[in-house]
């Protein structure tokens, strides 16, 4: 690890006003990259250099500074990282004056440097994984045995199941009424995320923008044991980004075996937020979890060429002014609860605020411009489907 200015520098502000001393802190080339005088920064420092050779310290008079280069009186001492010279740190000042100070000094740039080190290599680590999930979603696997063993040193057991959500922030992220720069948003909600995903075997990672990754651990497949299981976990997401005003969908695909599955699985959870983005039309706040097998008849009605779906309305509605039904909101908005409602006449009539003889009255109205009884299994699941289709083709 090279000792940049911007490391350099932090350290410096940091602990000159401790010491009441000038600090340099100079990289293993001899070159000052850190300094409370900044005109100092980024000249040579010969003394610097000497104790990178020697890798002693070297205390310098006055006397002796004006024979070298770039150098003032003072201590400088070598600064180790990982049992490697890296640097030097030196006081300005005579030395009978610094020289307390120095091995002070010393230790705690020492200190600072490991947690940088530490801080970059978690980073590095981090960014390999992200890396992994989107080449798992990306199918960018060229060597299918090398890509498992990868995931097995990250500590990932790529033998369990897994789902795949999408996950989408809305609103701005505020700290108080303090903007946030974008790389500090990004960063707050994906630790957000992974606190609340902490299961290790959880898979997640930033996508651009306000997307998010997670390749969900389970232990089951059936599909209401991840509905519950992922209700609850919504619910500590929610309460954990409400500090930041933030609010958030999450798509959620099926399972399906295998890599190749959780590639599918991913597709299904972005087109299950998209489609369902569609269908509101920005009029109302997304659900907080749109769960694919939910609306897999739209999903799948989504992906029928248009010509198919103008075929399928003209069969189902082929009767005189059939058509005409489709323009009647009220028909149409009866319908659908008829059905939300299970068929339920009385309990379409208290949803709507209208009485039974209304609501018998509008499906006979149905019946008859179309021919087809909403009472009737199949008749119904007709005009479910062409409802259905209208709308998806509308979007």
């Amino acid at each position: 690890m090279e000792i940049t200015h911007e490391y350099a520098q932090s350290i410096v502000e940091k602990t000159k006003d401790l010491l009441g001393k000038n600090i340099n802190i100079m990289n293993s080339l001899g070159i000052i990259v850190g300094s409370g005088d900044k005109s100092r920064i980024d000249t040579y420092h010969e003394g610097a250099a000497e104790v990178i050779k020697t890798g002693k310290s070297m205390e310098i008079t006055s006397e002796q500074a004006e024979k070298l280069e770039g150098v003032k009186p003072g201590v400088n001492l070598p600064v180790y990282l990982n049992d490697r010279i890296v640097g030097v740190v030196g006081i300005t000042g005579e030395p009978d004056e610094v020289r307390p100070f120095g091995q002070l000094l010393k230790i705690s740039v020492e200190t600072m440097l490991n947690q940088i080190f530490l801080s970059e290599q978690l980073r590095m680590e981090q960014n390999a994984k992200e890396l992994y999930v989107n080449d798992i979603i990306n199918g960018n696997i060229q060597d299918i045995n090398a890509f498992l063993t990868k995931g097995q040193v990250f500590g990932f057991d790529m033998t369990i199941y897994r789902i795949a959500l999408a996950v989408k922030i809305k609103e701005s992220i505020n700290t108080g009424h303090k903007k946030l720069a974008s790389q500090e948003i990004q960063e707050k909600i994906l630790a957000c995320i992974k606190n609340v995903f902490n299961n290790p075997q959880h898979m997640v990672s930033h996508n651009g923008s306000n997307n998010y990754i997670v390749l969900y651990a389970t232990d089951e497949t059936d599909p209401e044991f991840i509905k519950e299981e992922l209700s609850k976990t919504a619910e500590i997401l929610k309460r954990n980004l409400s500090k930041y005003s933030a609010t958030f969908s999450i798509g959620v695909g099926s399972y399906y075996p295998g890599l190749a599955g959780i590639r599918k699985s991913y597709k299904e959870a972005v087109k299950a937020l998209q489609l369902q983005e569609k269908i509101l039309k920005g009029s109302q706040m997304l659900p907080e979890l749109i769960f694919a097998s939910d609306i897999a008849l739209e999903m799948m009605l989504s992906a029928v060429p248009e010509e198919i779906i103008d075929t399928y309305i003209d069969q189902v509605v082929s009767k005189g002014e059939a058509k005409t039904f489709l323009k009647d909101t009220k028909l149409t908005t009866t319908l659908k609860t008829y059905f939300s409602s299970n068929l339920n006449i009385s309990k379409t009539a208290k949803t709507l605020n209208v009485t039974r003889n209304t609501v018998s009255s509008r499906l006979e109205k149905i019946k008859e411009l179309t021919g087809l009884d909403p009472s009737d299994f199949n008749d119904a699941l007709k005009l479910d489907v062409l409802l259905r289709a209208v709308y998806i083709k509308e979007i």
